[in-house]
This record gives structure tokens, C-alpha cells and sequence, in this order.
């Protein structure tokens, strides 16, 4: 008897854990349809979530360039860019390797890190440039 109630109540959290993940994800959906407001500042940027491929790709690209980001295609090299990334809000852009550089502190090191612009998702943070920046914005973190 007990593990029945065990096993019943394991189903209950797991029905219970699947509908809120569905809401949330359709609550996210929504603000990403409906959200139309130009990104000013970084933290304007929302986080963009997990998606498959295709719709990432079709969807949520476009509604980021709709806003403001700017497209991969126009970006110039050797660039200062100001925008939002899990780690950095100024970044620099390498058109010969096709990537973002920017200053990282970890474990008491400062050092050049690298990440790809948000139409190259890898899985990885991506940075989303909105505006320009200028060579004294991209400086080494103390």
C-alpha cells in the first residue's frame, strides 16, 4: 500500500512540474510575440531561452533584430560593441575568427575570452550587440 502511495504521489509532482514548466514556457512565448520595446541599455536584452534550432533560429533571432540588435552581417571588424552577455557588457568584434572578444575575470585572472554572436548559437552565452561602443568602453576589468 505504501508504495503505491509513493508512486502515486511521484506521478502527481511529476503531472504538476510538467504543467508549470508548459505555462512558464508559454508565458515566455508571449512576452517574446507581444514585447516590442527597442533595446536602450544591455539589461534591456532578455534572456534568450532554450530553443530547438529552427525556431530559434526563425523566431527568436528575428525578434531580437526587430528590437535592435544588430544582425551579424553588419558588423564591422575590430568594432567596440555595447551589449549583453552573461559576462561582459562590452565586447569586440573578430571578423576573422567570427567572434565576440571580451575581458574576463575568473578565478583572480583577467584574460581575453571569446564568444559568438547571437545568430551563431553553440549552446553557449552569446553576446547581443545593440549600439556601438568606443575603444576606451573596451577596457581590461581590474
Amino acid at each position: 500500500m505504501e508504495n503505491i502511495d509513493k508512486e502515486f504521489m511521484k506521478l502527481k509532482i511529476q503531472k504538476q512540474l510538467e504543467h508549470e514548466r508548459a505555462e512558464r514556457a508559454k508565458r515566455i512565448k508571449e512576452y517574446w510575440e507581444t514585447e516590442t520595446a527597442p533595446f536602450k541599455e544591455p539589461h534591456d536584452v532578455p534572456t534568450i531561452p532554450r530553443a530547438e534550432p529552427e525556431e530559434y533560429k526563425n523566431f527568436y533571432v528575428p525578434k531580437l533584430i526587430q528590437r535592435g540588435a544588430i544582425p551579424k552581417l553588419d558588423l564591422v571588424h575590430d568594432q567596440v560593441y555595447i551589449g549583453d552577455h552573461r559576462n561582459a557588457k562590452t565586447a569586440k568584434w573578430n571578423a576573422e575568427k567570427q567572434v565576440f572578444e571580451y575581458w574576463r575575470w575568473k578565478f583572480g585572472n583577467t584574460f581575453i575570452d571569446t564568444c559568438n554572436h547571437f545568430e551563431d548559437d553553440d549552446g553557449f552565452a552569446l553576446f547581443v550587440p545593440i549600439r556601438l561602443g568606443e575603444e576606451k568602453d573596451w577596457k581590461k576589468v581590474e
